[in-house]
């Protein structure tokens, strides 16, 4: 099973290639409504493995009535999810998908997030660390941006070892930003496809991997003002930062 922690500790930032790169097919530019269709339906598979893995856990004769609530607190909770992803596009078949920011906590988003993103039993030995500093309550879209620490997560769960990876997420918080650090200690991103690594369906080493979560992180992030980027300089793993406006509206509490 996947060991979370928080700590307030910084870490080192790490960055560069992940071997293995697969032959990228020459692909035409998506339409709207395909990129969204796409984006949609790789997101949904987070909820649903959610779910599916509760829903066996349940079947289980040897775990407490407070675990059993837990469980069934988790399954309500990654239907909302999918409830959400579904909306949004009904939303855009109606010209109308937009964020949804409110005052929220980053803290409980990543920690949503870490649990969407790990909750299949295949990565054992994989140790999954958050670290906040700063303020931990500003303006965005919570349910976007656990989509895009989920997805950011899961690609980094698949790159490393499943039974020494490290991922480490740093978030920092001030009045007018939020900085985010996701790190892993995996084999990196190979050069010949780092400039192109944000697009739809460019992937490396991973046969299962639709290519996707990096691009749907990067429109999530884009939607909120802010940057995502390979951070390249160091030489040990891959981390990928992102930078939001954190500032909360006038008024609100």
């Amino acid at each position: 099973m996947l060991k979370q922690a928080v700590s307030g500790r910084r870490f080192l930032p790490a960055g560069t290639l992940r071997s293995r790169p697969r032959d990228l097919p020459i692909l035409e530019p998506l339409s709207t409504i395909s990129r969204v269709v796409a984006f949609v339906s790789h997101d949904l598979r987070h909820p649903l493995t959610a779910i599916l893995a509760n829903a066996e856990f349940l079947t289980r004769s040897d775990i407490s009535e407070r675990q059993r609530s837990d469980t069934y607190q988790e399954i309500r909770w990654a239907i909302g999810r999918m409830n959400e992803i579904v909306s949004s596009l009904v939303d855009c078949s109606k010209g109308r998908d937009t964020l949804r920011p409110v005052a929220r906590n980053i803290v409980d988003t990543v920690e949503h997030a870490i649990r969407m993103a790990s909750v299949k039993q295949e990565f054992p030995g994989v140790t999954i660390t958050h670290q906040h500093e700063g303020l931990a309550v500003g303006w965005f879209d919570s349910s976007r941006f656990e989509r895009v620490i989920a997805n950011l997560v899961r690609n980094a769960c698949e790159a490393v070892s499943p039974d020494t990876g490290q991922i480490v997420i740093t978030t920092t918080g001030s009045r007018n930003c939020l900085q985010i650090g996701v790190w892993d200690n995996g084999p990196g991103i190979p050069a010949t496809i780092q400039d192109s690594v944000f697009q739809p369906f460019v992937s490396c080493g991973k046969t299962r991997n639709s290519g996707l979560g990096l691009a749907i992180a990067k429109q999530f992030v884009e939607d909120h003002g802010g940057v995502l980027y390979l951070d390249g300089r160091s030489q040990i793993g891959t981390l990928f930062k992102i930078t939001i406006p954190f500032a909360l509206p006038e008024g609100t509490i």
